[in-house]
C-alpha cells in the first residue's frame, strides 16, 4: 500500500489532480462516516472533537489504482445515489480550499471535493447547501492514496 498523501497547499492540489487525471471516469465504490461519538461503560454518551468527524471514500479508476480519500473534520457532506437517466462515473472533481464557508466572522480554511459539478460560490458563502444536487465533501481536512487491494 502506498504512503498517504496530505492536502495542505495548492501545490499538493495540483499534484492529486495530475495524479488522478482529475478523477476522471471514476466511480465511488464505497464511502464510510464516522463521529467518533460514543457510549462509555456506565452510559454516559461522548460528544468528539470534531477531528473524529471522519469521511472515507474508497473510488475506482479507469485510469489509476484504486483511490482513497479520508477527510478529518468534516463540517459538511452530501452523497447523491441513484439518478434515472445518469451514469455514476465522475468526469472530473473540483478541489479547493475556501475560507469564507464559516460565515464573515470567521476564516476557517476548508478544504472541498466535490464530484466535478459543484462549487461552493455558486451557493454563497453559506455552509448551508441543502439544496445542491451532487456529491460533495467540506471538511478541515484531507488525505488520500492509492491502494491496490480491492478489500482495503
Amino acid at each position: 500500500m502506498q504512503t498517504w498523501n496530505e492536502i495542505n497547499t495548492q501545490e499538493d492540489i495540483e499534484f492529486f489532480m495530475n495524479c488522478t487525471g482529475g478523477m476522471h471516469d471514476s466511480v465511488l465504490v464505497r464511502a464510510e462516516y464516522s463521529m467518533g461519538c460514543g457510549k462509555t461503560d456506565s452510559g454516559m454518551i461522548i460528544k468528539s472533537p470534531n477531528r473524529e468527524y471522519v469521511f472515507r471514500m474508497v473510488f475506482d479508476s479507469e485510469w489509476t489504482k484504486r483511490i482513497e480519500m479520508v477527510f478529518t473534520g468534516v463540517r459538511h457532506f452530501n452523497m447523491c445515489g441513484f439518478r434515472d437517466n445518469y451514469s455514476n462515473e465522475i468526469y472530473g472533481c473540483f478541489l479547493e480550499f475556501h475560507t469564507e464557508l464559516m460565515g464573515k466572522t470567521r476564516d476557517d480554511r476548508l478544504i472541498v471535493w466535490s464530484d466535478g459539478s459543484f462549487s461552493p460560490k455558486v451557493y454563497g458563502t453559506s455552509i448551508d447547501l441543502k439544496d445542491c444536487d451532487c456529491s460533495f465533501v467540506i471538511a478541515d481536512f484531507l488525505k488520500w492514496r492509492f491502494i491496490n487491494n480491492k478489500n482495503d
